[in-house]
């Protein structure tokens, strides 16, 4: 609203002084009045980044601006521009600046841990554990790290200005809240992730939970690690890296998350192929119980639940505590956009490919998430088996609805930054979208 009002004003003074006055008299108007909107607009980012850091104040005023970005730049130009500017803005978001929240009005308990709030973001946004600090500010339930690789990984790297640069391609659909991306896991090594981790924790206070011990409200902040195996190994060296990961984060860990869904790396195997992964997952996991001191709760995140009562039977005979659902989805035709975000999506995949997420995909995770946990129930796995709900979530509304899917917990990413960067108070965000109803 300042923003917009601001911007209003300086073109009201700019039309006033280029019809008023002579010519050469106007020229120095035009001048003054874009040097003190200039200066004004400089101390209102000021202002507000003080307020609410600096990578929020950014996401405002750009919240304002990228609808007509894509409006009217090329695609290719529009792509570029927020490829490009994608990792300086997690480094401001890593920086903070908005105070810690303290007001938790959903905490909750699953599977043994205790969540100060059921909602907290997904894999993707943190792949090296430097925005736990971040999270665990702005309030969020829990947090999960990665998805961490073996070793390091450049993800997907495409040529952009006629070869002259290769990054990793992202962009936003402005007109529908939605995203694209094509990262393919671009990560530093499940090394550097530990050592995060490790710092966390030292720094906040925070042990790795055993089950059903009691946590003061506030340190009630459990760390999710995301694993999958290296997209440049497969076979057997591949789930070697993925035991690899385990075995190094599951000290640090109050849970894993086995991707088994990323959109923009290869999978290996059918359910037969999947059962065995994760047997040698749980197995591994199981030896650690002794040295960890503790059972380390393994989820497993799909992309799509086929049929899910099938499903659940397959994740839970195999030793799995939990499913995750849904990852970024590539059907795109079966979304419905508006019509520059259509025409946005188009020229993307079919250059990047990619995986589309935010509030276009959410009904179809809501389906398939009431679908899964009506399998657990049938299956008589309530309490033993947890569901976790990503996909589309944006306001108190769809946490609400999300919740009488019978999920018990979920996770964001492109909503929680859209929510941001349309006006929520860093400091209310969370204490926002979790209050239960009439709260």
């Amino acid at each position: 609203m300042l923003v917009t009002s601001g911007l209003r004003g300086l073109r009201s003074h700019v039309r006033r002084c280029s019809t008023a006055a002579p010519e050469p008299t106007k020229r120095s108007l035009v001048r003054g009045a874009l040097a003190t909107g200039t200066l004004g607009a400089f101390a209102c980012f000021a202002s507000l980044s003080y307020r609410d850091g600096s990578a929020v104040t950014l996401a405002r005023f750009d919240s304002k601006l990228r609808p007509t970005l894509a409006s009217v730049l090329p695609h290719s130009l529009f792509v570029w521009i927020y490829s490009s500017s994608r990792s300086l803005f997690l480094s401001l978001l890593a920086r903070g600046g908005f105070g810690e929240v303290t007001e938790f009005p959903s905490p909750c308990s699953v599977l043994g841990l205790s969540f100060r709030s059921d909602l907290g973001n997904s894999a993707g946004l943190d792949k090296e554990g430097a925005l736990l600090d971040f999270n665990y500010d702005l309030g969020a339930g829990f947090a999960v790290v990665g998805t961490v690789l073996s070793a390091p990984h450049t993800g997907n790297l495409f040529p952009m200005w006629g070869g002259l640069l290769q990054m990793n391609a992202w962009t936003p659909l402005p007109f529908s809240g939605g995203a694209l991306n094509s990262l393919g896991l671009p990560a530093y090594g499940v090394d550097v992730a530990v050592r995060n981790i490790e710092d966390f924790r030292k720094r906040r206070g925070i042990e790795p939970q055993k089950s059903g011990q009691s946590v003061p409200l506030q340190k009630r902040f459990p760390i999710g690690v995301s694993i999958m195996g290296h997209p440049k190994q497969d076979g057997q060296e591949k789930l070697e890296g993925v035991l690899e990961c385990l075995r190094k984060t599951i000290p640090v860990a109050d849970f894993i998350e086995i991707n088994e869904s990323c959109p923009n790396v290869k999978h290996g195997g059918d359910s037969d192929g999947l059962a065995a992964r994760l047997a040698a997952v749980t197995k591994v996991r199981d030896e650690m119980i002794s040295s960890a001191g503790r059972r380390v709760p393994v989820f497993v995140k799909l992309g799509d639940v086929g049929d899910a009562e099938a499903t659940v039977n397959l994740l839970a005979k195999s030793g799995v505590d939990g499913m995750v659902a849904l990852n970024t989805q590539r059907d795109y035709s079966s979304f419905d956009l508006p019509l520059v975000d259509q025409s946005l999506l188009e020229h993307y995949t079919s250059v990047y490919g990619g995986g589309l997420s935010g509030p276009p995909i959410r009904e179809r995770a809501m389906k398939q998430i009431a679908a899964v946990t009506a399998a657990v129930r049938k299956q008589r796995l309530d309490g033993r088996f947890a569901v976790i709900h990503v996909g589309g979530l944006s306001c108190a509304e769809d946490v609400q609805q999300s919740r009488r899917t019978g999920a018990g917990l979920r996770q964001w990413y492109t909503g929680m930054v859209n929510a941001l960067a349309e006006g929520h108070s860093p400091r209310q965000l969370y204490p926002t979208v979790t209050a239960a109803p009439g709260v």
